[in-house]
């Protein structure tokens, strides 16, 4: 059996496992070991699993004993474990796993405990204690199962000898629920780490609670209610207001620093003590110096920053993958891009979640032959990183439970720390975890995620997004509410577009046909964090490129459009002057000119009569067509309170 097998089936059986380092006890990941031990299936495979080439590590297994008690019973070099065990009382009636120099690991069912020797030879393993479990090797000796049964609860005899994690310390004498006590709980609460569901969040809330009613003395209801107001918001997710309060009354309860250590009563006692600073300790006139402001770090300005976020919104279809690659190859050459200005040349990793590598590649020739460049040298200069190739599940549930894939997360930042990678690409959004899109605790995660890895990766971050369902049209232009799922995914990025098909009013105002519009992609200002919004569009040509294999492959390309506000007026001019000279005719009614115009002109085929109306105002001033114009003629009432009448007249 391999060592992800193993994992995973002593995982199977409820035990949270985590990496050891090969041939060895020592855990692979430095710290708190036990924010990595899972029962999570997909979380242990990317433990296992080299992200890229999907070989197995030969990672030993370590067992997270926290929820359990272990008794470690140590026999090698002469040692006399065995007897001791059995002089204390202790019984082989249960899980039992024998260790490569002999030795036993007794699983059982008990109190969380300290991890600390009952005997010479005999240690407990138990609340952050771990052991290696069955499957791993040293010097190619096995741990192996030699009673396979459930574990049972631990001998009375033993669990006599355990000591208490929770060791209750003194009882100073203090006057609870000072003004001072309850200003320095709302510091502490106001910079503690919040509570992460999937991230051991009960054990933060019962340290946060304790310390609050312990240590700095404060009642269970003050403690409560400020927990409520300056530490559950920060949470994900929140606690129900009757968990936190049991929480709290559990802290107090069990809770084991000395009562007021941290007090300022007590640890000032005899000195002159100041007023709490104001502000969370924050002077005035701490901005910094005019000098000493370090100019943004935009690797395309208005555009993309790095250690920030961006995110571009489209529908299906509308070419924001093509748009990403287009974006790609002018940062790895550092090329100006759509008019916004490269600051500088750097590497980009783009993760897409939709198309294979050769897929990829295809579009990248694309553009390189659209835009002229060089694709040996753009491509030697972007990594692909294909839904075939990693599996980029940044966060998911597990039991119900928001969980962070912390090994993947932490892999990801690595191969981005890289100094010449300056832009990572994730698209689409939705394929980097499998979360609830329009939950907005679950998204917040997601975002979260995705800022600490452009912070820690010192990259600019590039999201591709869909926006809600339906076809192009004025007001999902720009607008930040068309993004699908929970507001909070554009609400946490520092800069936002909107990419979209050209819509009728852009063919009326840029003098484009109804099958030419089908052609062109927008690109609009939704949100400027750093700067202001422009109203200026950026337009993108749909183009077919042919490339060496022979596929045509489409792709964007940048290209100016300029308005052309006589189109239409001239366009819907010669269509009526043309049936008014089959008709020998010098006019028309305005009723006639509405009825023929939605059906000759596509683009006001779906127009509301006092939306064609309108554009026939415009003839007002005349139109030219070839020799004569098309005009407005009104003609006032008759009689009073009679209606005026307008025609269109042929001169």
């Amino acid at each position: 059996m391999s060592k992800l097998a193993a994992a995973l089936a002593w995982a199977a059986r409820g035990f949270p496992v985590f990496p050891l380092i090969p041939n060895g006890k020592t855990p692979l990941y430095e710290g708190a070991w036990y924010d990595y031990a899972t029962t999570n299936e997909d979380a242990i495979r990317a433990y296992w699993l080299d992200p890229v080439l999907k070989t197995e590590h030969d990672y030993n297994i370590g067992v997270d004993c926290s929820d359990m008690v272990v008794v470690d019973i140590d026999v090698k070099e002469g040692k006399d474990g065995y007897n001791q065990y059995r002089q204390l009382g202790g019984t082989f009636d249960t899980l039992v796993v024998k260790t490569p120099t002999g030795g036993f690991h007794c699983y059982f069912e008990g109190p969380a405990s300290a991890n600390v020797n009952i005997a010479k030879d005999i240690e407990i393993r138990s609340h952050h204690g771990y052991v290696v479990a069955p499957g791993s090797t040293i010097d190619g000796k096995p741990y192996e199962i030699t009673n396979n049964v459930a574990p049972n609860w631990i001998p009375l005899a033993v669990d006599r000898l355990l000591t208490s994690v929770y060791k209750r310390g003194t009882d100073n004498h203090i006057e609870i629920d000072t003004p001072a006590n309850i200003q320095a709980g709302i510091n502490f609460l106001e910079t503690c780490p919040p509570a992460i569901e999937g991230q051991r969040g009960d054990e933060t809330t019962f340290i946060t609670a304790a310390r609050l009613v312990r240590e700095i003395g404060l009642s269970t209801w003050t403690a409560f209610e400020l927990m409520r107001d300056y530490f559950n918001p920060r949470c994900s997710p929140p606690w129900q207001l009757d968990e936190l309060l049991r929480k709290v009354e559990n802290a107090a309860q069990y809770g084991t620093a000395d009562l007021g250590s941290l007090d300022p009563s007590v640890l000032f006692r005899g000195a002159a003590v100041p007023p709490p600073p104001p502000i969370l300790g924050m002077g005035w006139g701490n901005a910094l110096d005019p000098g000493s402001i370090r100019e943004r770090p935009w690797l395309i300005e208005r555009v993309l920053m790095r250690e920030n976020t961006s995110i571009i919104g489209a529908a299906g279809a509308a070419g924001k993958s093509s748009l990403g690659l287009v974006i790609a190859a002018h940062v790895v050459l550092g090329k100006d891009f759509a008019g916004y200005k490269t600051r500088y040349a750097c590497k980009v990793a783009i993760y897409n979640g939709e198309d294979d590598t050769e897929e990829q590649s295809r579009r990248l020739l694309a553009v390189c032959q659209a835009y002229n460049f060089d694709y040996v040298t753009v491509k030697n200069r972007i990594m692909f990183i294909s839904f075939e190739d990693v599996d980029l599940n940044l966060a998911y549930r597990d039991s119900g439970k928001v969980v962070r894939n912390e090994n993947l997360i932490k892999q990801f930042i690595d191969i981005l720390r890289d100094p010449d990678i300056g832009l990572v690409i994730l698209d689409p959004l939705v394929d980097t975890h499998s979360l609830r899109e329009d939950d907005s605790s679950d998204m917040n995660t997601v975002m979260a995620i995705i800022r600490r890895i452009a912070k820690e990766g010192n990259v600019a971050a590039l999201l591709m997004h869909h926006t809600r369902k339906g076809g192009a049209s004025d007001d999902k232009i720009g607008n930040m509410e068309t993004f699908r799922g929970s507001s909070g995914i554009v609400y946490k990025c520092r800069v936002a577009f909107t990419l979209s098909d050209a819509t009728e009013r852009d063919a009326e105002d840029y003098g484009l046909t109804d099958e030419a519009r089908h052609m062109w992609v927008r690109m609009d200002d939704a949100k400027m964090q750093f700067t202001l919004k422009s109203k200026d569009t950026v337009w993108f040509r749909k183009v077919g490129i042919k490339i060496a294999s022979g596929d045509v492959v489409g792709t964007l390309h940048h290209e100016l459009l300029t308005r052309n506000v006589n189109f239409m007026r001239v366009r819907l001019a010669e269509l009526l002057a043309q049936q008014m000279i089959l008709a020998n005719t010098a006019s028309m009614t305005i009723t006639q000119a509405i009825t023929l115009i939605r059906h000759g002109e596509p683009l006001l085929a779906n127009k509301k009569d006092v939306e064609i109306r309108e554009r026939i105002e415009a003839f007002a001033m005349g139109v030219k067509v070839g020799e004569r114009s098309v005009w407005l003629h009104r003609e006032p009432p008759k009689t009073p309170g009679g209606s005026e009448k307008i025609a269109i007249v042929l001169r």
